[in-house]
């Protein structure tokens, strides 16, 4: 028989079924694009997240932040195991999140710092590419995710308050408004063809004041996190659901310190953290273990299982007191609950997972072992279908937790606590389908981690420490020599709660590339078992909008975007509201006195590795070690995030430069600086029981080393400038202005001599306001900030009224002070002007 025989006969035996496959294919033609998409939906509720998987579990596709790129992988080929990078494109600026629509088609991304949504096609012509332009959303874009038929892509806009609702098949934009910072998404799933009728739920990034305690804005159980919810057909926002705080997270601390009979003869501020004022025994349980609390704050992820919304957090206990004994009472590994049905939370079901780790015992060579790690910053979580498991991510410790659910849908860790090792830094986490895989983004090692579920393995790499060949490279890390790596490396250092090595001139840090530094192998650095890192209070950088109780008072966290001007790195701010610090190698006291760690310079009593003398307040600001100097590399570029512009601020930025801009102009948008002389700027430890004495004789400094003013001879006389101001926000018989620790722990805290001018950059995102958080909006700033109004003193409220000036312009043009905000001149500027002369 001839080929052409053969080919009649086949043609002749399938005409009936072809013929029928072509009819179907023209019906097919007929369906309308939303119609024909809706053949293909999620099986399970969506969420947000810096990585997914396709339907078939064989494509990842990840988000890279330090590359400005996605990568598409595959990872499961012929039913094994792969590692084979398909593709790597280039996005936005800072991309922070990806949805993929449930035919695999194409991959949304969320560009923080561009403010848009990229499109890449994954199938087609355009496979691997941007498809059209990026559609604009709001500013500083956080979480995505996709209705479960993919016919519309919900967008927080963490700086706008709103929720971009994007129809994905004609592009166009619609806006919630939701109020404050919204973060991570994640919609219910009915499993029918509409897309209108499911459930909405956006978290709040940070907690807000519980109603009535604002007598105590700072108490452990005085906050209370948020979730905004919403049909996802009407795009109107229902009543918030709040998340309780937990008024005993199962660790404990000594308040003897804050009793009158217990304290000995010191003088207290009052006797507010005293749980029993009778008791006299400071070794009594009563005070010596007083049970502590903590309340859900920096809700960066949430998953829907079932009818239950679970929502891990970073919470703080912000009470007092704080050392490096009490290191455990400060930062928890919080999991709340809310009831899908309902939009009610369960409180039954909260849980920290510290609880269970404190359980455990401590390693032989803790350096070569995950054991009693503790949760730090729980940042990303995900779930198999039924509920049953869940992976849940700690950045500083580098890490996955697998936890359990039971009946109600409890999670534990159980005995004993199972954790898969990732490369630096990771953001998010997916699993498969099928329940067997699941892979992790790190975002520090542009890499992706592959884990084995069902045989509880990381995949490529054997027991921990890991090694840089044990997982799948999604982008190239700027290499050695760099200023992108040396700032990497100082990120890294930041967000670490184990550890990176100091670096020393025979074995330099900077010389290292990103995925061999090993921070298991620096366990201890950072703090004590991975308890916390920098990042835990400075979330990229910035604030976690706590006020903490610390060794000089109850202090506002303050972002370290205007730690040094953009165009300057000279040009630092003094640190802290009392001005008792002047550089990130300061903190490296953190570390040790706050977070249980040995620090990044040396450790005490290590003949091979001495602790470093020089740091303290007001010491070295470089030279301590290669890892303190690459944090304060990084520190330098950490950005102000992207604000609203006001239509029309002209008459706003009049009153404010005539008014305001001596104490908050300048690039960084306040006055303080370190125009005196530096690194050291005392000759001792100004804290010290012989404390040392300013270098620059020119230095006012203040007892606890606050450095008042500066004054320098000049032709003319002297030059002077002030860097604490009194704007009538101390009140000395306040009973919480009390110190929460340091050698006057009790007493009266800093602050009547005036506080440090704080910045203006961001402000928006920096509320509550004051050195306390006393003022939970602008109108309380305005209404108790103190300003010179010619010869008189008024509140900024009276000021702008005697101005005619429209307070909520006023607020809008503060609100909209970003990075991109022309400054004004600023009395350090004018100050360095009459030094310097014509």
């Amino acid at each position: 028989m001839t080929q052409a025989m053969r080919t009649l006969c086949v043609r002749r035996r399938w005409r009936g079924p072809l013929m029928l496959f072509s009819v179907t294919l023209a019906l097919l033609a007929l369906v309308q694009p939303g119609e024909a998409r809706k053949r293909k939906r999620f099986k399970n509720p969506t969420r947000s997240s810096t990585i997914r998987l396709t339907a078939n579990d064989k494509i990842v596709v990840v988000v890279n932040r330090e590359t400005n790129s996605l990568s598409v992988l595959q990872v499961r080929k012929r039913n094994q195991d792969a590692a084979i990078k398909l593709a790597e494109v280039a996005v936005g600026v800072e991309p922070r999140a990806v949805a993929v629509d449930p035919a695999g088609r194409f991959a949304y991304v969320t560009n923080g710092a561009s403010g848009t949504v990229s499109v890449v096609a994954l199938i087609g012509d355009d496979r691997f590419a941007v498809v059209g332009e990026p559609i604009k959303v709001g500013n500083e874009p956080r979480g995505c995710t996709l209705t479960p038929n993919g016919t519309r892509l919900f967008v927080a806009n963490y700086s706008d308050g709103t929720v971009s609702v994007i129809d994905t098949s004609s592009r166009k934009v619609e806006t919630v408004e939701v109020g404050g910072h919204p973060m991570a998404i994640a919609i219910t799933n009915d499993n029918d063809n509409r897309d209108d009728d499911e459930t909405v739920f956006v978290t709040e990034f940070f907690s807000e004041l519980i109603a009535g305690r604002e007598a105590k804005p700072f108490d452990d159980d005085a906050r209370q996190g948020v979730v905004h919810a919403f049909p996802s057909g009407s795009l109107i926002p229902a009543p918030n659901i709040t998340l309780s705080p937990i008024g005993n997270v199962g660790f404990v601390a000594d308040r003897s310190a804050f009793c009158t009979k217990t304290a000995g003869a010191v003088v207290l501020q009052s006797e507010v953290y005293c749980p029993d004022v009778t008791i006299s025994n400071p070794a009594d349980d009563k005070i010596k273990k007083d049970p502590q609390g903590a309340f859900p704050n920096q809700l960066m992820s949430a998953i829907i299982r079932k009818d239950r919304l679970y929502l891990p957090n970073i919470g703080a206990g912000p009470e007092p007191p704080v050392s490096a004994i009490n290191f455990d009472v400060n930062v928890q590994a919080l999991v709340h609950v809310v009831d899908t049905r309902t939009s009610k939370e369960l409180a039954n079901l909260q849980v920290n997972l510290n609880t269970e780790v404190a359980k455990e015992t401590l390693p032989a060579d803790p350096t070569k072992s995950l054991d009693k790690l503790f949760g730090n910053d729980l940042v990303a979580i995900d779930g198999t279908g039924d509920g049953k498991l869940f992976l849940i991510v700690s950045r500083g410790g580098n890490f996955v937790f697998r936890a359990t659910a039971d009946a109600s849908g409890k999670l534990a860790l159980g005995s004993p606590v199972k954790r898969f090792q990732t490369g630096n830094l990771p953001n998010g986490v997916v699993i498969s389908r099928d329940g067997s895989r699941a892979y992790v983004n790190n975002e520090a090692d542009v890499s992706v981690t592959a884990i084995d579920l069902e045989g509880g393995n990381v995949l490529r790499c054997g027991a921990p420490p890991r090694t840089r060949d044990c997982h799948i490279p999604s982008g190239t890390p700027p290499p050695p020599g760099t200023f992108a790596h040396a700032v990497l490396v100082g990120k890294l250092t930041f967000f670490t709660a184990l550890g990176t090595p100091d670096g020393t001139p025979a074995q330099p840090l900077i010389d290292k590339p990103i995925r061999e530094i090993l921070p298991l192998e620096s366990r201890g650095k950072a703090s004590k078992n991975a308890w916390s890192g920098c990042a835990s209070c400075h979330p990229d950088g910035l604030t976690d909008n706590v006020t903490w109780s610390f060794p000089d008072g109850p202090r506002q966290t303050l972002p370290l975007d205007a730690f040094f001007s953009k165009d300057n790195p000279a040009d630092q701010r003094i640190s802290n509201w009392s001005a008792v610090r002047g550089s990130i190698t300061d903190f490296n006291n953190n570390s040790r006195g706050v977070q249980g760690g040995t620090g990044f310079a040396g450790v005490a009593g290590d003949v091979n590795n001495p602790l470093n003398p020089n740091i303290y307040n007001h010491g070295i600001t470089q030279g301590a070690s290669d890892a303190l100097d690459l944090m304060t590399l990084w520190v330098q570029t950490v950005r102000t995030l992207h604000q609203p512009q006001p239509s029309d601020a002209s008459d706003a930025r009049t009153l404010f430069g005539n008014q305001c801009a001596s104490c908050h102009g300048g690039a960084k948008w306040t006055k303080s600086q370190t125009l005196y002389a530096d690194n050291p700027a005392f000759t001792a430890d100004p804290t010290a029981a012989v404390p040392g004495v300013p270098r620059d004789p020119g230095v006012t400094a203040l007892a606890g080393g606050q450095i008042k003013a500066y004054a320098v001879p000049v032709a003319s006389g002297t030059a002077s400038i002030t860097f604490l101001e009194d704007v009538g926000t101390f009140v000395p018989t306040n009973p919480l202005e009390i110190r929460g620790g340091g050698g006057k722990i009790g007493q009266l805290a800093a602050g009547g001599a005036g506080f440090n001018v704080p910045s203006l950059l961001g402000v928006a995102n920096n509320g509550p306001y004051f050195h306390d958080g006393s003022a939970q909006t602008l109108d309380d700033v305005f209404n108790r900030h103190l300003v010179t109004n010619g010869a008189s003193t008024t509140t900024i409220a009276a000021l702008l009224t005697s101005q005619h000036a429209d307070s909520k312009k006023f607020q809008d043009f503060l609100n909209s002070i970003d990075g991109q905000t022309e400054p004004f001149p600023s009395a350090a500027d004018a100050f360095r002007d009459s030094v310097a002369g014509p």
